[in-house]
């Protein structure tokens, strides 16, 4: 090699670790959910317990209606349908419950909460998961927003994260950070340092019920393709309850007894 393709060579990663530090490091873009979320793609919401994964999904899904039009679906685990009637009966027509990935509507979002339960990193080589990585694979074809929501990446199925259009944070505890993928670790420590900045630095039992809104409220969000981070607030879905939120929550604790 030359010395001079050296020097290229030479400068183009360095403008690529530039590019990357940039993303790190720069002031997050105030942004809204209809500017930044898209209408076709792979989402992925992590975070804390409670820190409103689920709330934030319902909203996107809402916004995308009222803009678009676009149809959603509860994707469930095989459920007693009892139960299935029982979520289905906290919903708009607008959002059905479904067990089948047969039934994502064409068009339409899709929400897969408690998502390592249905695509666990274990079971990446199971029939499901490679109906599931074909799916994805299709979800622009298909027009679909798939949005997966779970605590943090590395008890998801690696085919998932590969394919994500974007990565939302709803306040990661640093623990997150620390059991992460590798590849993900610098955002999701980024996310962490975002949050505490929201936090005044404050211990999360010390900030006011104002503040603790205010941090449930706000997501940031990294897109995978143009690589970088946005901010916005999310107001719940006005069908959003405290049933809803328990139900999606812990699965398995509302099914007994169901």
């Amino acid at each position: 090699m030359t010395k001079t393709l050296q020097n290229k060579l030479k400068k183009w990663r360095e403008s690529h670790a530039d590019n990357y530090a940039h993303t790190l490091l720069d002031t997050p873009a105030p942004t809204t959910i209809l500017r930044f979320v898209p209408k076709v793609g792979v989402i992925l919401i992590m975070g804390d317990l409670g820190m409103g994964k689920s709330a934030e999904a319902h909203a996107i899904a809402e916004t995308l209606h009222k803009a678009y039009h676009k149809p959603a679906v509860i994707h469930l685990p095989i459920i007693p349908d009892r139960f299935k009637n029982k979520v289905q009966a906290l919903l708009p027509k607008w959002v059905k419950v479904v067990t089948d990935r047969k039934l994502w509507p064409k068009g339409g979002v899709i929400i897969i909460d408690e998502a390592a339960q249905q695509a666990h990193a274990r079971r990446t080589q199971s029939k499901e998961a490679i109906e599931l990585d074909n799916l994805l694979s299709i979800a622009r074809q298909r027009e679909q927003l798939i949005i997966f929501i779970s605590h943090h990446s590395r008890k998801l199925d690696p085919n998932i994260v590969q394919q994500v259009t974007q990565i939302h944070w709803k306040q990661p505890t640093y623990a997150h950070q620390l059991f992460e993928r590798d590849e993900m670790q610098d955002f999701s420590m980024r996310a962490f340092d975002f949050f505490q900045i929201v936090r005044k630095g404050r211990p999360w039992k010390q900030c006011t019920q104002a503040m603790q809104r205010t941090v449930k409220a706000t997501t940031l969000a990294l897109d995978m393709q143009d690589f970088r981070f946005a901010t916005f607030k999310n107001k719940v879905a006005s069908y959003w309850s405290e049933n809803l939120s328990c139900i999606f929550k812990d699965i398995s604790e509302v099914t007994k007894g169901v």
